[in-house]
């Protein structure tokens, strides 16, 4: 199941936690501070994400719904890193592998560790499918269907 995280800007306090829960679940942030809010992976989807279909090697694939990297197979070439629209692989220096953000699919947690950090409580998980429920609810349909768009446009 395709699943995207959706976050409200204006209600973001700027504190940091869900990059510092990022690392500390990660030894890596897998999202970036801009110069206000935090970034993440747009989850793009896996036939059509640029670092995916750049690698050269295949590292980044698809399971479950999410492109993931085989470490084993990453050569550190950052085409991907250039490829990305955001910028959002990184580089696990430890590892000497590109890290990107999987929604903690690889780990034991129900959230993702910037979810559960949240103290705003800006930052929710939906399946695509959810998403397309939520748009007949009137107060949440506007800010959905500029979510979903954008969405869309990056897909």
């Amino acid at each position: 199941m395709k699943t995207l995280m959706v976050m409200d800007p204006k209600m973001c306090s700027e504190c940091k936690d869900c990059i510092t829960a990022c690392e500390k679940e990660h030894g890596t942030a897998r999202a970036k501070k801009s110069s206000s809010i935090p970034i993440f992976c747009l989850q793009c989807h896996p036939d059509k994400a640029p670092c995916a279909r750049i690698c050269p090697t295949g590292a980044i694939k698809e399971e479950d719904g999410t492109l993931i990297v085989n470490e084993d197979a990453c050569i550190v070439c950052k085409l991907c890193l250039i490829a990305c629209p955001i910028g959002m692989p990184v580089i696990d220096e430890e590892k000497k592998a590109v890290q990107k953000c999987t929604l903690c699919m690889e780990s034991d947690r129900i959230l993702p560790a910037c979810v559960e950090a949240c103290k705003d409580n800006v930052l929710k998980v939906f399946s695509v499918e959810e998403l397309e429920e939520l748009k007949s609810d009137v107060s949440f349909a506007k800010v959905l269907e500029e979510t979903l768009k954008m969405c869309q446009d990056k897909l």
